[in-house]
Formats: structure tokens, sequence, C-alpha cells
């Protein structure tokens, strides 16, 4: 591992974003449940992982709202 960052939403600890390799690529970790069909995806860049994670992590979280509704 060459280095990792921290993925929060909202200020949600939501996964870690893993650079394995000198080229640049990345994995994505899943850490909260909902972000699980991310997790091994190679992202290009943390900044894609973000917008990924993101817009995963609020679909999911309006779900669980009008589920509970």
């Amino acid at each position: 591992m060459i280095k990792s960052e921290i993925v929060e939403i909202d200020g949600v600890f939501v996964g870690v974003v893993i650079q394995f390799r000198h080229d640049g690529t990345r994995v994505f970790r899943a850490i909260h449940e909902w972000l699980r069909p991310l997790n091994g995806q190679i992202m290009t860049s943390l900044q894609d992982a973000r917008t990924l994670a993101a817009g995963l992590f609020r679909r999911q979280r309006v779900v669980a709202a009008l589920a509970a509704a």
C-alpha cells in the first residue's frame, strides 16, 4: 500500500480509498453497509470515489427514510 485516504459523506465515515500502485490506481473499500456495491471497485481518483460514494450513500439514505415512514 502506498497511500490511503478516508472517505466521509455528510460527516459519516463510509470507506477508504487505497492506492496500491504508483500509476495512481485506487481501490475503494466500503466500511458502511450502504456502500457495499462499491467495495473493491477501481477508481481513477479520490474525487471519483467520493462522487460515486456520495451519490449512492445519499440515495440509500432516502430509501431508508422512506422505509421507516
